[in-house]
């Protein structure tokens, strides 16, 4: 009988065994050195897409108004009625100055030029924040009755002498920011006259303001061709001086403000006309009225 030949190689069962000793070890080996308990790294992901604009790029929508009731009314500023008071033939008398400072309140003061306190009177009513202008003493009508200087502006001047009156007078005034006339019932009338005292009066870049002792005055149509700012007054306080009957004047001037928002009123610096103003100086504050400088009503 012929012996079985040995096959050559690995049997099956070498095999086997080989695959399960590998199988041991591979299973140490991952048991060894990986963490069953540790999670899985997460992967860098890229912010989403969007497509809402920047915030600076986002119309913003503008904020409510507060809602108003129906029976609370809004309520508007009520702009105050402007009062401008002017004292004439201030420069005599530092006294009455003094007296009108202690008002508190910015009356216009107006100074007669070449008088003896004229110029004392200018300084001290500027330092104490008070408008200063030239009362300019002009002719009138009636000059046998109504005296106005030896220093007053005549029709039958020439017109260089007219204007050089005036420079010269301005000299006694400082701190002048306009001029108005004292008297001048005649000469407010005249064209050429009242044209060159208006010409001076711009070139020092300053107002008129017309006190209207004549209602045929054309001041105020010269002012306005020349290009110089002017106003009319529109109450005088004290014919009467009589300290009732100055209120009223008061009164009445600021009747005139409340219907066309300003008047001026012009005054003396009488005791009466003195004692009326500070009578009625705080019922003018809570009746909303304000006294302002001349000047502020030229704008």
């Amino acid at each position: 009988m012929a012996k079985r030949k040995k096959s050559k190689g690995f049997s099956s069962w070498s095999l086997l065994a080989v695959g399960f000793i590998f199988g041991i070890v591979f299973t140490f080996v991952l048991f060894k050195f990986y963490d069953f308990g540790k999670p899985l790294p997460k992967q860098p992901q890229r912010p989403p897409v969007s497509n809402i604009p920047p915030v600076e790029d986002i119309p913003q929508e503008p904020p409510a108004e507060p809602l108003i009731h129906p029976t609370e009314p809004r309520v508007y500023p009520v702009k105050k009625t402007r009062v401008a008071i002017v004292i004439d033939d201030m420069g005599t008398d530092m006294k009455k100055l003094r007296e009108l400072v202690l008002l508190g309140e910015p009356v216009t003061i107006a100074i007669m030029p070449n008088q003896r306190f004229s110029s004392q009177t200018a300084e001290e009513a500027h330092t104490k924040g008070l408008e200063v202008i030239m009362h300019l003493p002009m002719e009138p009508k009636d000059a046998g009755e109504h005296n106005p200087g030896t220093d007053a502006l005549l029709t039958t001047m020439t017109i260089n002498d007219i204007k050089a009156r005036v420079e010269e007078d301005l000299k006694t005034v400082p701190h002048a920011s306009g001029i108005n006339n004292h008297m001048g019932s005649k000469f407010t009338e005249q064209d050429a006259q009242m044209r060159a005292v208006l010409q001076v009066i711009k070139k020092n870049n300053m107002f008129f303001l017309d006190s209207k002792t004549s209602s045929n005055s054309i001041a105020g149509k010269l002012a306005k061709e020349l290009g110089v700012k002017n106003m009319d007054r529109n109450v005088f306080l004290d014919n009467n001086r009589d300290v009732k009957y100055i209120k009223g004047q008061i009164a009445q001037a600021v009747a005139i403000a409340k219907k066309r928002g300003h008047a001026i009123a012009i005054g003396h610096p009488y005791p009466e006309t003195i004692e009326a103003l500070k009578e009625s100086v705080s019922a003018l504050e809570k009746d909303g009225v304000e006294i302002v400088r001349l000047s502020d009503l030229m704008e």
